[in-house]
């Protein structure tokens, strides 16, 4: 395991000198890189972001015909989020997959995301980020100093709770815990529950207890952490996409020969119908395995639709007042022309 800023410099070092080394004698059939892939999940489970990374890593190496090495460093090996993110900015990793929620702090504009019921389907949310909003994407992400090189949409958060949730007034009071973010707090504020940030270690026992009444999160997470077993209801409440982005240093990738860039490029592409086919298929068959063992599956009544949708609102305002109407504009025009 290699932790820590002692780490960054290692793995800094080692990159930049296998970099250099690739340029050091015309007799070398082809420049060499050696490129790391953090992220701060977990590696095993067979989840589909796990698979993914595999994926890219199976794909670069393979077109490159061995000259891009990826290495892939999961389970937090090189830092929590903020601080991969940190490390890919400075050049000390080359690349960094995790969700958008983490880069907010470096990247203001990314809040878009925290706009609750943004997108009717996962489906929409794709076809938005492939269409003209993802070169607003790309320039946000470039003022970071990072390449944006995937951008996928795979999971929602959806709502567990120890009582049915089937209009406005069933979150009245409700405490459940969300992430400690100021628009996802505001979000259940504004349909009358108590949202109540808590460490995710303590949430099981938190539900198992009663201390707190409904969760949210990916069915991926309520499979694997068991919530079913303390929570009797799912409500397919779609409320904030699961958005997995990699990102790699400006500067390195600039810096590669543009057949490299290309390989890279392709490769991500792939990976990307990869993952978010893959990850279509996981929700489909974690929600049956759900349903299985006992869950009450809710699909939002038209009604219960529109006051989430008012309750978005709220959060909506919030986001134009910190990053400004022109970049929330962006993204609702782009959902709404891939409606179309």
């Amino acid at each position: 395991m290699i932790n820590g800023k002692r780490g960054f410099m290692f793995l800094g070092l080692a990159a930049a000198l296998t970099v250099l080394l690739g340029f050091a004698g015309e007799s070398m059939a082809a420049k060499k890189y050696t490129l790391q892939l953090a992220g701060a999940y977990p590696s095993t489970g067979g989840t589909p972001r796990a698979l993914a990374t595999e994926k890219i890593k199976e794909l670069v190496e393979a077109k490159s015909e061995g000259n891009i090495t990826v290495n892939i460093y999961l389970d937090s090996q090189l830092g929590g989020d903020r601080e991969i993110l940190e490390g890919c900015q400075f050049g000390d990793i080359s690349m960094v997959a995790q969700t958008t929620a983490p880069q907010v702090a470096f990247i203001p504009e990314l809040a878009v995301f925290d706009i609750p019921m943004l997108f009717d389907d996962l489906d929409v949310a794709r076809k938005t980020f492939v269409g003209p909003f993802r070169a607003e994407l790309n320039k946000w992400y470039e003022k970071a100093g990072l390449k944006l090189l995937l951008f996928e949409p795979i999971y929602y958060r959806e709502t567990t709770s120890s009582r049915a949730l089937e209009k406005i007034d069933d979150f009245k009071g409700l405490k459940i815990r969300t992430m400690e973010n100021e628009y996802h707090m505001a979000f259940w504020k504004a349909l009358g529950a108590n949202p109540t940030p808590l460490n995710f270690a303590e949430l099981y026992v938190a539900l198992q207890q009663g201390l707190v009444d409904a969760q949210e999160n990916p069915y991926e997470i309520i499979w694997a952490s068991k919530f079913y077993e303390v929570q009797k209801y799912l409500t397919n409440t779609h409320h904030i996409a699961f958005i997995l982005s990699v990102t790699m240093n400006k500067d390195m990738y600039d810096g590669m020969p543009d057949d490299y860039k290309a390989i890279i490029d392709e490769s991500m592409k792939e990976a990307s119908d990869f993952l978010f086919d893959l990850a279509k298929s996981k929700n489909d068959e974690m929600l049956a395995s759900l349903e299985k063992v006992g869950m009450n599956i809710q699909d939002p009544n038209a009604e219960l639709k529109a006051d989430l949708k008012k309750a978005a609102a709220t959060v909506e305002n919030m986001i134009r007042k910190n990053v400004g109407d022109d970049v929330v504009d962006s993204i609702v025009k782009a959902t709404e022309a891939a409606k179309k």
